[in-house]
């Protein structure tokens, strides 16, 4: 008898369906963000290469070592493609997005003002500055017209009255701290979604297979946790690029007789 009571106890625990076991002890359920909505869902859609930011036009001068042939193998692309995670994005714009996401939080939208002006002054080519505003306002569009966050829209207002140029960083900062996310998803997230999106155009210039392509996103998952960790330890006056020779190439883009991207 005390064996049949411990077997209906044990099933009816298993047909709970609010509770998961995990190895620890029991997975909480997904925080809404502030739209009521799930947060991971709403981090997959913003990373989404689908969400209307236009990146997908833009190599950031990419397109001129693939047409000059400093990047001629999948090895050469893959190896490139980390060195702009690494010694581009995580002391730049992933730092820019902390720092942005922060002031969000803090509601000091003034504060804004002054990344966003370190963040263009970091950008030495005209069309990496370009871009970077392209994008940055197609985000506050998305953002104002998809969300209708209050951190997008003072942003909206600030471009509009010229307080601030509205980069992409920024912007997807801003957004991410409307949205409910951590600092580490927005930064990670940010990584990622930019090293993905980076890969599907050099994939579109190169003869890159899409499986080869997501091998090099899975592989570069380790960097992007440490590029994280080094853009959240960023202050404002340490926002940096060390990747001279890719501003060089991005100088040089605007110059080639016939282009696919943007920049």
């Amino acid at each position: 008898m005390h064996t049949i009571i411990i077997m209906i106890v044990k099933r009816m625990h298993i047909m709970r369906p609010d509770i998961t076991t995990t190895k620890s002890s029991m997975v909480k359920k997904a925080r809404p963000n502030t739209n009521g909505g799930d947060r991971l869902l709403t981090l997959l859609q913003v990373t989404n290469a689908a969400f209307p930011t236009g990146a997908f036009t833009h190599s950031y001068g990419f397109e001129t070592w693939l047409h000059d042939g400093t990047i001629s193998t999948t090895v050469d692309a893959e190896q490139r493609c980390r060195d702009w995670l690494r010694f581009n994005l995580a002391t730049g714009d992933a730092a820019a997005v902390v720092l942005s996401f922060r002031d969000c939080m803090l509601n000091d939208m003034d504060g804004i003002e002054g990344i966003d002006r370190q963040v263009g002054a970091i950008k030495l080519s005209r069309e990496a500055r370009a871009a970077s505003l392209m994008t940055g306002a197609a985000l506050i569009a998305a953002g104002k017209d998809i969300f209708d966050l209050a951190y997008i829209r003072r942003l909206g207002e600030m471009v509009a009255e010229r307080q601030c140029d509205g980069h992409h960083a920024i912007a997807y900062g801003s957004l991410a701290a409307g949205l409910g996310f951590s600092e580490v998803e927005a930064v990670t997230s940010f990584l990622w979604a930019s090293f993905s999106s980076l890969i599907g155009v050099v994939q579109r210039l190169a003869p890159l297979g899409q499986t080869e392509a997501q091998r090099i996103v899975a592989h570069a998952a380790p960097l992007v946790e440490q590029c994280s960790e080094i853009a959240r330890t960023r202050e404002l006056r340490q926002l940096s690029s060390s990747f001279a020779i890719l501003d060089v190439a991005s100088m040089r883009h605007e110059r080639l007789q016939t282009r696919l991207c943007i920049s």
